[in-house]
């Protein structure tokens, strides 16, 4: 295997050969004008994709030096910001890194050139996500880059800051909003073309779905990446797919693939001197042996991987939080606990301040911590760790996560196939019209043979585009009913398994002797059956609302009156429904559409209205259903929300179903949401 891994790297490195070797000889005849200029920076690119690094820096000062003698100031600032891409990998030199920045934004501004100023922005924001200091500004950058690329239209560029803050939103546990984010990163890049801007994106969403367990959809999107890979002749992101499937191997056990895996991204580090990258690979590495028990090997490579980190690091306020879990799980093993206890605590403290928190981190230092002070026979400690660990753990994956991650790849997929079967629309139009154009100039006077003749093309047309809207039709359908699936199946997870346990833990508290307590812990076995009965009768609402069987069964009204009864039940507000009995059904799909589109707006007010009392008013005549829903509440501004999850939510089903959404409010007198739907 490795010999094989070893000829492909040589194959790899020929054909990349070629392509410098074919800039350096052009080098040689140019002029010092700009053409010389863009190939410099052509080299530096070129070099850093390969990984070699000291020859990107090369080029690229080159190419600095050469823009400042004659005066090209994009030349200048494009070879600058390559430099602080290089300078991102080691975060050595941070001085040099943001004097490029600082000079980088002054000509920007002065040219004046936007794509430029946003990709300083950028930059620096990259930069910035490393340190912890620095927390707090990044996500300023990242918008004013935003703002700038969104101002310019430029797609490509947009997805790349989607991509860092969908990377950013996944750090901090929120998984299933960071890879809607990166797929939508991924979409705008598609759009564009830029084989360049995937060369990111891709993998990095195959590493999202790996950190959720979906190995299948990472393994396709690692493929992907390789196929770019291939096409760039890069190198960097040949040893990230590496170093991902290493990790798939090492969740799934593969102990020994994990190895050899790793050890192969390693090589790549190695010869291009990679040394951020080496280091965590020699961390990952160290993790394996950690599981294979073998703590010699694994102390040996997680300090090998430390001393290569803090060699290269600019900062003092930086950790790399893989080799302090290592060192954790080590001192572990060989019963050092107050070891375990320095590195926990420092590691939580780090992992704590950082904006947003790391939650994964935080939960396995408490989990250290527990097991630390248990085998310390303090068993308070060791109680208050755990509970903190169970807290961190249960608040980074849970159904509605997965349920959402579900929709987003899902609808990503079937917009992917409505734009190719819009594309392949518009080449049978095009092909139409340019057969039809040559017939009447080549023919033109047997016009009664051609007319026929289009009539007939057009007739063809017409019925393979009724094919193509059929088949978006089933495509419509088909999500729909997996849609409808997947509730069914968390709903009855909710019921059958979370509800039953639920209860199991309400009859064991009540089962309990309380007179045997004193007052204080009579007050805490009080709250805690208070909290139990709560959340029993939340999860029946939620999972009764999720799929209502009165919706499946009776219809539309009888499932809000169901639902208008459980509020009544469960909330401080008081809910009416008026609605007029009709004896028509609407479409199953109208009716979900419908309902979800209710649980969304009570949601709404139950959360900002502050209303005593709503109305849920619904209609329904031969061409249109008429839904509302008003409360007594505090209002809205005139400016309205157009933005977020609930509001997008919303618009997307009003749209769905070609209706209209209007909002009317007045401060401390209340809101009234409207909907109309054609039938």
């Amino acid at each position: 295997m490795k010999k094989w891994f070893f000829c492909f790297w040589i194959l790899s490195i020929c054909a990349y050969a070629q392509k410098t070797d074919s800039l350096l000889l052009l080098l040689g005849k140019l002029p010092a004008d700009t053409s010389k200029i863009s190939v410099l920076y052509e080299l530096g690119q070129s070099f850093w994709l390969q990984g070699n690094d000291s020859l990107s820096r090369l080029y690229s000062n080159q190419s600095v030096s050469l823009a400042q003698q004659i005066h090209d100031l994009k030349g200048e600032v494009k070879a600058r910001l390559l430099l602080v891409r290089i300078e991102n990998e080691y975060l050595s030199d941070l001085k040099t890194a943001y004097n490029h920045l600082d000079k980088a934004l002054e000509i920007a501004k002065a040219i004046p050139d936007k794509l430029l100023e946003g990709q300083v922005y950028f930059r620096r924001a990259q930069i910035y996500t490393s340190f912890f200091e620095k927390q707090a500004e990044v996500q300023p950058l990242f918008q004013k880059a935003l703002a700038l690329f969104t101002e310019i239209n430029d797609k490509a560029w947009q997805g790349y800051v989607y991509a860092e803050m969908a990377s950013l939103l996944v750090t901090s546990g929120k998984h299933a909003e960071g890879i809607d984010l990166m797929l939508k990163a991924r979409k705008l890049q598609e759009e564009t073309n830029n084989i360049m801007a995937l060369r990111s994106v891709v993998p990095n969403l195959g590493s999202f779905y790996s950190t959720i367990g979906r190995y299948e959809n990472a393994l396709a999107c690692f493929k992907e990446a390789e196929i770019i890979a291939e096409k760039l002749s890069d190198n960097r992101v040949k040893a990230f797919v590496l170093s991902q499937r290493g990790e798939i191997f090492e969740k799934q056990g593969k102990y020994k693939k994990a190895l050899e895996t790793f050890e192969q991204a390693a090589q790549i580090h190695r010869i291009s001197n990679t040394i951020q990258a080496l280091s965590r690979t020699y961390g990952r590495i160290g993790g394996v042996y950690i599981l294979l028990g073998n703590y010699d090997q694994a102390f040996k490579y997680t300090q090998a991987a430390d001393s290569l980190y803090k060699s290269q690091i600019d900062s003092n306020e930086s950790l790399d939080h893989l080799n302090q879990i290592n060192f954790g799980k080590i001192f572990l093993a060989k019963k050092q606990y107050k070891r375990v206890i320095q590195y926990a605590k420092e590691g939580i403290e780090w992992a704590s301040e950082s904006d947003p928190p790391l939650r994964r981190e935080i939960a396995e230092y408490h989990r250290q911590l527990a097991e630390a002070y248990e085998a310390l026979k303090q068993p308070q400690l060791s109680l208050h760790h755990f509970k903190q660990y169970k807290t961190q753990a249960d608040s980074l994956l849970n159904n509605e996560a997965l349920q959402k991650i579900t929709v987003s790849s899902m609808t990503y997929e079937f917009e992917k196939k409505q734009q190719g079967n819009k594309i392949r629309i518009q080449e049978l139009e095009n092909q139409q019209l340019t057969r039809t154009r040559n017939f009447l100039l080549g023919f033109s006077f047997i016009g009664v043979f051609g007319v026929g003749f289009v009539m007939w093309s057009n007739r063809k047309l017409k019925n393979k585009n009724q094919q193509l809207k059929l088949k978006n039709k089933e495509i419509e359908e088909a999500l729909f009913k997996g849609q409808r699936i997947e509730r069914k199946r968390v709903a009855s997870e909710l019921h059958d398994n979370l509800n039953t346990k639920l209860a199991a833990v309400r009859w064991h508290l009540e089962a309990m002797q309380e007179e045997n307590f004193n007052d204080f812990n009579k007050k805490i076995y009080n709250r805690l059956l208070d909290m139990a009965n709560d959340v029993y009768a939340d999860v029946r609402l939620i999972s009764h609302n999720m799929l209502p069987a009165e919706l499946e069964t009776q219809g539309l009204i009888p499932a809000i009156e169901k639902l208008v009864e459980k509020l009544n039940i469960n909330t401080k507000t008081t809910f009416h429904l008026i609605a007029q009995p009709s004896s028509d059904r609407l479409p199953s799909e109208t009716e979900h559409q419908l309902y979800n589109i209710t649980l969304e707006l009570i949601n709404n007010v139950i959360k900002h209205a502050q209303a005593s009392e709503v109305w849920i008013s619904y209609s329904q005549t031969d061409t249109a259903a008429c839904l509302s829903v008003s409360d007594n509440g505090i209002g809205m501004t005139e400016e309205m929300p157009s933005e977020g999850i609930g509001m997008t939510n919303l618009n997307n089903r009003v749209a769905a179903l070609s209706g209209k959404l209007t909002f009317q409010s007045k401060l401390e007198v209340g809101t009234k949401a409207t909907i109309e739907v054609p039938i």
